[in-house]
């Protein structure tokens, strides 16, 4: 290489920093909108996943169902057990 040529490095530095500095900055406000954009629709789905959540293992609601369904679990097995007695004797 001469004196008086450019190494391709250097051609590629003077490229890279001479482009249009407006482009860059522009492409960083879509990224950034983008990013925003992004974070509130990940807040929405939290949100939703949240209520959703609460909705489905809110054990209040279901206490006195569950204490239904063990008295009848109870009930089946005695009765079960009632009629297991009742065969054997037949």
């Amino acid at each position: 290489m001469s004196k008086d040529t450019l190494h391709p490095v250097e051609l590629c530095v003077y490229s890279m920093l001479s482009t249009d500095l407006d482009g860059v900055q522009q492409s960083i406000n879509k990224a950034r909108e983008s990013q925003t954009l992004l974070i509130l629709s990940l807040r929405r789905i939290m949100k939703s996943l949240d209520d959703e959540s609460k909705v489905l293992y809110n054990e209040e609601e279901y206490s006195e169902i569950t204490n239904k369904l063990t008295a009848l679990e109870e009930r089946v097995r005695l009765l079960r057990k009632r009629y297991e007695k009742l065969t054997k004797q037949v």
